[in-house]
Order: C-alpha cells, then sequence, then structure tokens
C-alpha cells in the first residue's frame, strides 16, 4: 500500500540500498526502468543563456532509461552493472549519451579477523544517505568508490561504513577537469556573483559513518558521519575541507513519520598562485592572494501525516547558507562531501516529487529536473507544505498532491530583500492498466520584488559555460511576472527476473 505512496512522500527517497547478503544462494537478478515527459514552459522563463524569452512558450521532450543486473555467487560475491540512456529535446536536440551507472563486485557478507560481519564493494556505485545533502548519486549515476561495511554483532543493529570516492572521475591520466561555480562577494557590484573554476587534480572523498538501524521491534534509525575531501598531491596549498553532521529518520509512530539531516563544514580553502593549475590557482584569479576560512551548513526536516486512510499532509524545510557580503575571508556557501559540478538528469521514482517545484528548479529551467541537490546548493532556503489524496486507498491507482512553496535566500546584498517568490503545483497520478504510472502537473510560481527588481545573481549552467553559448560565468535571473508548466509524464520499473 505504501509503494507508490513513497514515490510522493520524501520521507525515505534517499534510503541506502542495504549491501549485506546472508544465506543468499546464487542468484541473477535483472531491472529495467524508464521515464518520460514532455513538458509544456510558458514564459517569461529565461534560461540563463542571456537570449531573450519567446513569448510563445516551449515544449520540452525528455526520455530516461535505466537498466542493469546482478549476479550474486553462492554467498561468496556479488557483481553489478548498470547503464543508462539520457535525452531531451525542444527547439533543437541535445546530447543522447549512455553512461555507465554501476560496474561493481562486492565481497559478500564475510567474518573479518576482529569479529563480526564485513561488505567491500568496489567500483561505480550508488551512494545514497539520509536526505542526501552531504551523500547522494546523481539520481542514476554512481560514483568511482570503495566502500566497507562492518556489522559489529548479528544481533545488532549497529554499522560502521568506510568510504572513499573520487570525486575527479579523469582516470589515472589525469586529462578532464572537475568545474566546480566558486560563489564570491565582488565590492564593486555590490552582490555575490559566481565564476566557474577547476582542477586538473584529484579531488577525493574520505568518509566514516556509524549507523543505527531500525530493528524488527523498533521505529527508529540514525547516523553520524565525519568526512574530508582533498585536492593536493603533497605539492602545495589546496582544498582542504572537513565535514561533521548527521541524520535521524522516525517512525512510524502511529501515522506519523518524519526525518531530518544536519550537516557542517569547516576547514580552509586557499589562494595562491602557481603553475599546478587546481583549485587555489583559479581563486587567485577571482579573490587575489588570500586564505579563506570554510564556514557552511545545511538543514533539512521533513514530516508527514496520515490523517485518514486517504490523506496525508507533510511539511518540509530546507536551507543551505551562503556566502555572507559582510564577512570577508570567510567561504560559508555549503559544498557537498560529494562534489555534484552540474546538473544531471533526473531519473528515478523521486522525479514523482516535485522538489523545489515545477516552475522553480535549481537548473532554473523547468523541464524534469526534480531536486535541490544537483551541483552544490547554497544561499538558499525552501518551504514546503502538501496535501496528498489517495482516491482508492486500497489499490493506490489515483493520487492527488498539492504543494505550497515559498523561496528566499539565506544570506542577500545589503538592501536588497531575500524573499524570491512562492509557487503552488497540483499534481495527479494513476495507473495505467497496470503497465506503467502516468501523471500530470501544473505548477504556478509568482516572483516577489526581488526577482522582478533585482533579480537573483545565479552560476551559469555549466554545459552551456562550456559549449561558449553564453556570454559570462554568471546571470542575474529576473522574471517579470507570473510564470507556469505543465507536464506529463509516464513511469515504469520492472524486475525482469
Amino acid at each position: 500500500m505504501r509503494k507508490v505512496l513513497l514515490m510522493f512522500l520524501p520521507g525515505m527517497l534517499f534510503a541506502q540500498d542495504e549491501i549485506y547478503r546472508e544465506e543468499q544462494p546464487t542468484r541473477l537478478q535483472t531491472y529495467a526502468e524508464v521515464f518520460g515527459a514532455t513538458t509544456y514552459i510558458a514564459q517569461p522563463i529565461p534560461d540563463l543563456t542571456g537570449v531573450p524569452s519567446p513569448g510563445t512558450g516551449d515544449i520540452l521532450n525528455v526520455l530516461r532509461a535505466r537498466a542493469g543486473v546482478s549476479i550474486s555467487f553462492a554467498d561468496r560475491f556479488t557483481l553489478g552493472i548498470a547503464g543508462m540512456f539520457s535525452g531531451e529535446a525542444s527547439s533543437a536536440i541535445n546530447g543522447l549519451p549512455v553512461g555507465v551507472s554501476e560496474a561493481y563486485v562486492q565481497l559478500d557478507t564475510f567474518i573479518p579477523p576482529i569479529g563480526g560481519q564485513a561488505v567491500l564493494r568496489m567500483g561505480r556505485q550508488i551512494i545514497n544517505f539520509g536526505q542526501g545533502l552531504a551523500f547522494s548519486d546523481y539520481h542514476g549515476f554512481g560514483n568511482n568508490a570503495i566502500r566497507l561495511g562492518y556489522r559489529f554483532s548479528p544481533a545488532w543493529e549497529w554499522y560502521l561504513d568506510v568510504l572513499y570516492v573520487k570525486n575527479n572521475e579523469s582516470g589515472a591520466r589525469q586529462v578532464d577537469k572537475l568545474y566546480y561555480p566558486f560563489a564570491y562577494y565582488n565590492k564593486e557590484s555590490g552582490q555575490v556573483e559566481y565564476k566557474w573554476i577547476y582542477t586538473k587534480y584529484d579531488v577525493e572523498t574520505w568518509a566514516v559513518f556509524l549507523q543505527r538501524k531500525k530493528g524488527a521491534r523498533d521505529n527508529y534509525s540514525f547516523y553520524i558521519y565525519a568526512a574530508m575531501m582533498s585536492e593536493q598531491r603533497q605539492i602545495g596549498a589546496g582544498f582542504n575541507p572537513y565535514w561533521v553532521g548527521g541524520y535521524i529518520s522516525v517512525g512510524p509512530i502511529g501515522n506519523f513519520r518524519m526525518d531530518a539531516e544536519v550537516g557542517y563544514m569547516t576547514g580552509k580553502w586557499e589562494s595562491r598562485k602557481g603553475v599546478f593549475g587546481d583549485f587555489p590557482d583559479q581563486i587567485y584569479d577571482v579573490v587575489g592572494g588570500q586564505s579563506m576560512d570554510l564556514n557552511a551548513y545545511a538543514i533539512g526536516i521533513r514530516a508527514d501525516y496520515d490523517f485518514t486512510d486517504q490523506v496525508s499532509g507533510g511539511i518540509s524545510f530546507f536551507t543551505f547558507s551562503g556566502d555572507n557580503p559582510n564577512t570577508d575571508g570567510m567561504y560559508e556557501a555549503w559544498i557537498s562531501p560529494v562534489m555534484r559540478t552540474s546538473g544531471i538528469h533526473v531519473f528515478s521514482p523521486w522525479t514523482h516529487w516535485t522538489g523545489t517545484g515545477e516552475v522553480f528548479t535549481w537548473n532554473y529551467r523547468p523541464d524534469n529536473y526534480r531536486s535541490i541537490y544537483f551541483f552544490n546548493p547554497s544561499n538558499f532556503v525552501v518551504a514546503n507544505i502538501n496535501l496528498v489524496y489517495k482516491a482508492f486507498p486500497i489499490q493506490q491507482s489515483m493520487i492527488i498532491r498539492i504543494d505550497g512553496f515559498v523561496f528566499a535566500e539565506s544570506s542577500s546584498p545589503e538592501g536588497q530583500d531575500s524573499y524570491l517568490g512562492a509557487e503552488g503545483d497540483v499534481s495527479l497520478k494513476f495507473t495505467y492498466a497496470d503497465i506503467a504510472d502516468v501523471g500530470i502537473t501544473f505548477g504556478y510560481f509568482q516572483p516577489g520584488e526581488r526577482m522582478q527588481k533585482d533579480g537573483w545573481v545565479r552560476p551559469t549552467p555549466l554545459h552551456l559555460y562550456l559549449l561558449g553559448e553564453v556570454s559570462g560565468d554568471f546571470h542575474t535571473l529576473k522574471l517579470t511576472g507570473g510564470s507556469y508548466v505543465i507536464r506529463l509524464w509516464v513511469y515504469r520499473a520492472v524486475n525482469i527476473f
């Protein structure tokens, strides 16, 4: 009964997949999922290309397909591989890439020399913890990583995970660059601006998680984590952030469920002129020779309650710190331990939850993006209230959801209002002949005076910046009036055998 509802309620949307396997015979599993959508975009909605918006609107078509297979060999080890297709088309057809979603080998549950139980997974894998504020995949694309999981005792629900992630996936030859939108305060313009900076070197993350999972007789779980990232190769100053944080999930307690996550970042970001072509070199070109302390946070809270078998309600609040213009020498914008430098197309059942709304999205164009977790979010606050009606509580074949959103900045330049606007969405989902889920969503966004008068400075999307289709690293997003979007989508996931 709750399987379909979870597509709409955010309480467990980032649940980490279980990697422990006990008493499992040799088994072959295959799965596939497809998501398609057609979105009508009503103007004015600028897409940060610097080109005036046409007055007739636009239609964007999206197709995502993901398929994979895993083979477990008699409780000894597991092999897994998955691929993902991502394509979209509006007035012109954009890239239609096929990427590797997962490709890993896993040593299944074994007893290490110190006792307890352990699992070791190596290769490209999905990494999801908590709400995804700090650790989450690209919603279909995994990360190159090594994960060691340790269970203290089969009788306990306490686990220790050690994680290593290669964020800069350029391989041993170090050819590719890792880009990141760097926020800084421009004294001449009097506002926070962005510049794309990059590194050619390894960017790696190490993290440790202490988890307490839900047992058979309780209804809560939590974890705490510590993480660090390094960019340097023992050749001088670099980028050295550190994180601590935690997550808790409670419920169901009667008809109530909630979860919350908090993360805090500290450390130092050096700015020096060298010959290494790394982050410090890039920052030096922007702010000159100075050392910046890191001080940022991310907070997320979600809760929902079942009033009846047919009616549920929920609230959520997310905030990410932003660079305060009044604190020179500090970098206060949130950076995730698993860096996400550009908007990778969302593809998963999570796309059915509106996230930040149909219109106001992190990629600033209302296609099928549904998340506040694309590149590392910063300087942003969103509050949501929603109401869900299940027309047929037994079959869950039709669900109606109403959302209300309020958006603001965490830190605004002096004299500028932090309020950005509000949005209302209405979504209808039904199951068509047990073949696929079909839905239609309408969203309307009304910008506040800030977005109509002064605008909102945001980084130019990376793919546009690299293609040279834009005039700068950042643009000011302005909306002169209300905007609306209508989206029709189809989703189907199957386990073949």
